[in-house]
């Protein structure tokens, strides 16, 4: 079943539909990218509305059955689809519309607002990844990968965070990512003690640990990868924090089995951080889904009882964060596959030492 037969599966009768307008939920259901427009899903029929900026390309792009149509003012082609149709009632997206765009709604559109449920059922709906989902997030990594292994060529004593994330974002691009799928995190020293620290100028010195949590996005989805190093030398507790801390990874890996819940995988690595007497030191969740947006469905935190199911992708990113001293974090993706979750990073964990 496709993303809009599910929708169309949702809709109660055929004088119910679904306005989707934010942007990625568009992408998702159409396949093209643009930043204004909405798709219309009836029982029947899934429309894909443009303005004159957008439509010829995706005349080009878009496959059937999705339809695409050019408007010219979007809600009074709506009122005139909703007519034809005979459309009673409309969901729209209750986690995106601004109130602003609610009230325009309110007053301008013909059937009756319903805005309970769309925006849950679509994201349900993006846990499960295609074939075709997976191998863009895949492709994503590698690209993220070749960066990262000729961006370590660069660390060295002397060097600012900011170079090293500068370097790292050009190599990305280099090697095919449309963008960084988020603010780079390129840190070092006390800086790593700060789960989201942001590159400045302060300079890598011989001993310390550099994180980085980086991604690049390949055809809209996403990536998502830490690695904390160690410039030059380790000292024994940051070889004891970073084994403490790959072991809750691999405690997390192990229960990312499908049947299981995001929080029995929050638990399994919480509990061994716990156990080692770091507990405190740990205050995010272990991770989260990944896709079209670098944080979607589900929570994997241990109040999530969201049930894993094979092709979700997760990722699993237990750390611990000593404050003014340093931190460790690693992470990577997962793709939910019956007991055995396959990682779709190829760089290695164990500590490495530049």
């Amino acid at each position: 079943m496709t993303a809009t037969e599910a929708l169309q599966a949702f809709l109660p009768d055929e004088q119910t539909a679904a306005l989707v307008t934010s942007g990625v939920n568009r992408r998702y259901l159409s396949g093209f990218e643009s930043s204004a427009g909405a798709v219309l899903v009836t029982k029947k029929r899934s429309i894909l509305l443009l303005d004159f900026r957008y439509y010829e390309a995706a005349s080009k792009r878009v496959q059937p059955p999705m339809e695409v149509v050019r408007f010219t003012r979007l809600i009074d082609d709506l009122n005139s689809i909703f007519l034809k149709e005979n459309i009673k009632s409309v969901y729209i997206e209750d986690e995106s519309v601004s109130v602003a765009k609610l009230h325009e709604f309110e007053t301008a559109m013909i059937p009756q607002l319903l805005t309970d449920g769309l925006s849950q059922k679509l994201s349900e709906i993006r846990l499960i990844k295609t074939p075709d989902e997976v191998e863009k997030i895949i492709t994503a990594q590698r690209i993220t990968e070749r960066a990262y292994n000729e961006v370590l060529n660069f660390l060295k004593p002397g060097v600012t965070e900011r170079k090293i994330a500068v370097e790292l974002e050009h190599l990305i691009k280099l090697y095919g990512g449309e963008r960084i799928a988020f603010d780079l995190i390129c840190i070092t020293g006390a800086n790593t003690s700060l789960p989201h620290g942001v590159p400045g100028e302060r300079v890598v010195r011989e001993g310390d640990f550099f994180t980085f949590d980086i991604g690049s996005v390949y055809e809209g989805y996403h990536s998502d990868m830490t690695r904390t190093v160690a410039v030059g030398s380790a000292t024994d507790e940051m070889r004891m924090i970073y084994e403490t801390v790959l072991e809750a990874h691999q405690k997390a890996q192990r229960a990312i089995i499908a049947g299981n819940t995001a929080a029995d995988v929050d638990i399994a690595a919480r509990d061994h951080i716990e156990s080692c007497g770091y507990g405190e030191y740990f205050g995010h969740s272990t991770g989260h889904g990944v896709g079209l947006e670098i944080h979607e469905a589900p929570a994997v935190y241990k109040t999530c009882h969201t049930v894993l199911q094979d092709n979700m992708v997760i990722t699993d990113e237990p750390g611990i964060y000593l404050p003014d001293k340093f931190g460790v974090r690693i992470e990577d993706m997962f793709l939910v596959r019956g007991d055995q979750p396959l990682d779709l990073a190829e760089i290695e964990k164990e500590l490495v030492i530049i």
